[in-house]
């Protein structure tokens, strides 16, 4: 376990789904406070209670892969030996950048396959 923590990264409560609250993958959910965090955090749901990024859960992980600093945010997957990459819409480019290049190789490093989603559009990397 990390002490790592999410200070003013709120990606996840943007590019995450939250089933509870019926809020899309890639949309801002009404109760972020974009920067500083959940305005219902001590009453946020179980989908969001139970997220963690991998920045978040792996110190390994080095800083400048915060997901608001690179535009993606990397979590487990229901697919075995795979994880997904969370690309933020609004930063298509993000997926050329040499952050997320060099996130994209650590992945596949431990995971046969890295899932890149990037709104609705998505695609597989594999090793």
């Amino acid at each position: 376990m990390t002490d790592r923590q999410c200070g003013e990264c709120t990606l996840c409560c943007k590019l995450m789904g939250v089933p509870e609250l019926k809020k899309p993958a890639a949309r801002w959910c009404e109760l972020c406070d974009q920067g500083k965090g959940c305005t219902a955090y001590g009453e946020r749901p179980p989908s969001c209670r139970n997220f963690q990024c991998f920045w978040l859960m792996d110190e390994a992980f080095p800083d400048e892969f915060r997901p608001d600093r690179i535009g993606a945010l990397a979590s487990f997957n229901d697919t075995p030996d795979s994880v997904v990459l969370h690309v933020d819409p609004a930063r298509k480019a993000a997926i050329r950048s040499r952050p997320v290049n060099a996130l994209i190789d650590a992945l596949l490093k431990v995971y046969a396959r890295v899932f890149v989603v990037t709104g609705k559009e998505s695609a597989l990397i594999q090793r």
